[in-house]
């Protein structure tokens, strides 16, 4: 297009000479007027074509840039896989959260239900005593050859529980009603739960 427009430049010069010089009577005939012409042609045209710039050629598919954009490309792709990532982390982050409050909740009612438990296992144990300390009353109040009779035909944690509640001289007096071997296993009883009793 800068070609064109100079050639267009170029002839409308040569035409504005021309003019101007048949206009002022400088050519008097037509061949000196066509040789003249010619002339002044040939002379601006090897002037131009001496001042005329002509650009390298490029090669189309030579790309100056190329690495660059495959840098681009390749910083492209691994900026989708970060992504991916901290998505894939976002999300499992979220899920680790819900598993730690589960967890939490889980623990939190096990405890719940252990102290429960410890308060009616703690009840029990005073309903069990206050049966035992009753017991132990009536037992000491009967003849001793009566309540050793009785003690032995009681299961052995039921005669335990009633003797480790009784004063001992009433106790010392009862056992000897009560058989020996039966008396062993009581008192084996007896050994066994005052080491399950916390101080």
């Amino acid at each position: 297009m800068k070609r064109t427009f100079v050639a267009i430049q170029i002839g409308i010069a040569v035409i504005l000479v021309v003019k101007v010089l048949s206009l002022g009577g400088i050519l008097n005939n037509r061949n000196t007027s066509i040789e003249s012409f010619l002339s002044v042609k040939k002379a601006m045209a090897s002037t131009t074509e001496k001042n005329f710039y002509t650009p390298p050629v490029r090669d189309i598919t030579d790309d100056s840039l190329q690495k660059e954009r495959e840098l681009i490309k390749a910083l492209e792709v691994k900026r989708t896989d970060l992504e991916s990532r901290e998505s894939a982390i976002k999300s499992e982050e979220i899920r680790l959260a819900a598993l730690k409050k589960e967890i939490m909740d889980k623990i939190e009612a096990l405890q719940n239900l252990q102290k429960q438990l410890t308060t009616n296992l703690e009840a029990e144990r005073e309903e069990n005593l206050k049966k035992y300390k009753n017991l132990a009353k009536v037992y000491e109040a009967a003849p001793p050859a009566k309540a050793g009779s009785m003690l032995e035909k009681l299961d052995i944690k039921t005669a335990a529980g009633i003797t480790m509640n009784m004063k001992r001289d009433k106790a010392g007096i009862i056992w000897g009603y009560i058989d020996t071997q039966k008396a062993v296993e009581i008192t084996k009883e007896i050994t066994r739960t005052a080491r399950a009793i916390p101080e």
